[in-house]
């Protein structure tokens, strides 16, 4: 493990050494010089290579400030903020100083340590990307459409399509797909995919100052069927200033580097995820074959009628269709006066099975009749036109 330098920006004696005291015994973190004004700071990043400052948030009046001076000196160095209390006035003055995390008093040993490593090995990675030059696979020109799956319903299917359409867009494309989850409270499309999450969400947030599509490319998870994932937060406590504007540049930036962005949404509307449903070129919209599923969908498209939202861009999906049952697909098609786009047969134990294993279900059973749907849904999507993109 590398040997990581810690810079302690804190006016306050006590403060500076509480901080101290709890680095100390970690064998891998050595400590600067002190500091006790900005020049001084200067001074030791120009001739020590420090890898992590800790700036407390009223250091020089404002922590933040000096922040922001710093990474923008200093590209080698991560920033670590540590506040008293946590706004969402305090998370964007963070973002926008170029800070990689806040740790809140009264500071937990682990949360900070774990941080210091986070945002070293975080800032590592990204220096690494701009010495070495693009990453990312160059594509054709126009933007890359973006699929965004949704149902107000739970429990309809919304991960379950999202990973197997993304599974074999990849596979019968053999193009760039991405799967994003926005899940933000309940994600689990990394777990599906059996992807223990390095990275998150929060830390392309975090990093939101800097970023491009060479760089949101080394925060997504490879998985062996081509499919790339930028998964949801582990903990929903650090969804609490994810907002719109983050969302809009993320979306944008993967747009420019993949042919497909398949968006795994909650099972609400909310003003943070708001992006995914206006940069999508198609609103998959999950259903199944029972009564209340098929109600609720009906109330959010009579929502989405009443927000002006294009009907062309709507396309429903019938999940775990059954021929035996008392609901048929025409009796959907029926119910909300629209047709299906796309029918899904029910498989009760197989998808439970592929889930729990974390296996696409279409790599599992690439002979069912599920697996058939998915490539008919894939090949309706390349051959749909989407929308112009260009007033986004």
């Amino acid at each position: 493990m590398d040997k990581i330098k810690v810079m302690i920006l804190e006016n306050d004696e006590v403060r500076r050494l509480e901080i101290e005291n709890i680095l100390s015994n970690i064998e891998y973190l050595l400590f600067t010089q002190d500091a006790e004004t900005f020049e001084d700071a200067t001074r030791v990043l120009d001739i020590e290579d420090v890898g992590v400052v800790i700036i407390g948030s009223k250091f020089l009046q404002d922590g933040y400030k000096v922040a922001e001076s710093i990474t923008t000196e200093h590209l080698n160095v991560a920033v670590i903020i540590v506040e008293d209390e946590i706004k969402e006035e305090t998370m964007h003055k963070a973002l926008f100083s170029g800070a990689k995390d806040v740790v809140l008093r009264p500071i937990v040993p682990n949360r900070l340590v774990d941080s210091i490593y986070k945002a070293y090995e975080l800032n590592k990675k990204r220096n690494e990307i701009h010495r070495d030059g693009p990453v990312r696979i160059k594509r054709k020109a126009e933007l890359g459409q973006v699929i965004t799956v949704f149902s107000t319903k739970g429990g309809v299917g919304k991960t379950f399509v999202s990973v197997n359409l993304a599974v074999t867009l990849a596979k019968e494309t053999k193009k760039r797909v991405v799967l994003v989850d926005l899940d933000l409270d309940f994600g689990s499309a990394a777990l599906a995919l059996n992807i223990q999450p390095k990275y998150t969400i929060s830390d392309v947030v975090n990093d939101i100052r800097n970023i491009d599509p060479d760089l949101i490319e080394s925060y997504l998870l490879n998985h062996e069927s081509g499919v790339k994932i930028l998964p949801a937060n582990i903990e929903p406590s650090m969804n609490e200033f994810i907002n719109a504007e983050h969302i809009q540049i993320i979306l944008r930036n993967l747009q420019n580097s993949y042919d497909y962005i398949i968006v795994d949404m909650p099972g609400r509307f909310y003003d943070p995820i708001n992006p995914a449903f206006v940069f999508a070129d198609k609103l998959l919209m999950i259903t199944t074959p029972e009564v209340s599923t098929v109600r609720n969908i009906k109330a959010s498209l009579v929502t989405l009628n009443d927000l002006n939202y294009p009907k062309s861009k709507i396309k429903l999906l019938l999940n775990k269709a059954d021929n035996r049952g008392e609901i048929r697909a025409h009796d959907v098609e029926k119910t909300l006066n629209q047709s299906l786009f796309s029918v899904i047969d029910a498989d009760y134990k197989g998808v439970i099975s592929s889930l729990n294993q974390g296996v696409p279900y279409v790599m599992k059973n690439p002979r069912s009749s599920i697996t058939k749907g998915f490539r008919n849904l894939a090949n309706k999507m390349q051959e749909v036109a989407p929308e112009p993109t260009a007033k986004r």
